[in-house]
């Protein structure tokens, strides 16, 4: 197992290992809500997956799917690091817990967490077996106070609305895996959303971001106006506005200040817990607009 799986991986649609332990790991771990189970035999590659283990690799229930098919779905970093982690069951009869990374073909990671548990006899490794779940709203909790934690003390030093901007922004793609943002605030005299900061990766796919009129029926504006986060699995179905490659898209309010809105590439990427990140993060960077405004207002008198 020291070069990366093929997708050409041996299948069977009957089970085809001996001993019962797996074959009760399928039937019983998996129906836990959730919880996805796989076995593999490092001698022959050959490998078993539940339904759900499929569908959190992105994969139909009869859909074929080899070892190098589950792995190719991880970040390029985390599918190495399970390749090695397998290696070392399979040689040093030695289990692992990992949480990774899965992109799949959009672009806003999901985070799910890969145990596996070496079946041996004797001396030799005989079976990998394990389970598969998604952690992803865990990880946006443990973003969502790291948000708190270190966005917050940023802001905290920002001195201009540029400067709060930036700082969303980097947020939003470093420790949101948001990749795809722009933040957009409002300039009270031409009643404009203006793009203030858009990420590179935005552009690329996207191309340059338009400002957004107040007014006007873009997603964004209507964010802004209701003051209520909102997520779309389809923009296309939303507006008329050209967004390149991105289709689906969530955008949350930044105070009355103005919007960050973010895409991906594939439809319905979003979920309610990176709806609620995001929000958060708006609420961290209203704040600090309102006290720049303050100490702006200040001065002046």
């Amino acid at each position: 197992m020291t070069e990366r799986p093929g997708r050409q991986g041996e299948w069977s649609t009957e089970w085809p290992f001996d001993g019962v332990a797996p074959r009760q790991l399928l039937a019983s771990v998996g129906r836990l809500a959730g919880v996805g189970v796989w076995v593999y035999d490092p001698s022959t590659g050959t490998v078993q997956w539940s339904h759900r283990a499929k569908q959190l690799h992105g994969f139909a229930r009869d859909d074929r799917m080899s070892l190098g098919d589950a792995v190719d779905q991880y970040g390029a970093e985390d599918g190495e690091r399970v390749l090695e982690l397998l290696d070392r069951a399979a040689e040093e009869d030695e289990p692992f817990d990992a949480v990774v990374s899965l992109v799949g073909n959009g672009t806003t990671d999901r985070a799910v967490r890969v145990r596996c548990e070496p079946q041996a006899e004797g001396d030799a490794v005989q079976l990998l077996h394990g389970t598969v779940r998604d952690v992803t709203e865990e990880q946006r909790r443990e973003q969502r106070i790291r948000i708190l934690r270190t966005t917050s003390q940023q802001l905290k030093e920002a001195q201009t609305r540029e400067d709060v901007a930036a700082v969303l922004a980097d947020a939003a793609k470093n420790i949101l895996g948001l990749v795809n943002t722009a933040v957009r605030l409002v300039d009270e005299r031409s009643r404009l959303l203006e793009a203030v900061v858009v990420t590179e990766e935005c552009v690329e796919r996207a191309g340059e971001r338009p400002d957004y009129p107040v007014d006007g029926d873009s997603a964004a504006a209507r964010v802004f106006r209701s003051g209520e986060p909102e997520r779309f699995a389809d923009m296309r179905q939303v507006d008329d506005w050209e967004r390149g490659e991105l289709i689906s898209g969530l955008c949350v309010p930044i105070g009355n200040h103005g919007v960050l809105s973010a895409g991906d590439v594939v439809t319905d990427a979003f979920g309610e817990a990176d709806l609620a990140a995001a929000a958060l993060l708006g609420d961290v960077g209203a704040e600090a607009l309102t006290r720049i405004g303050w100490a702006r207002r200040s001065r002046a008198i």
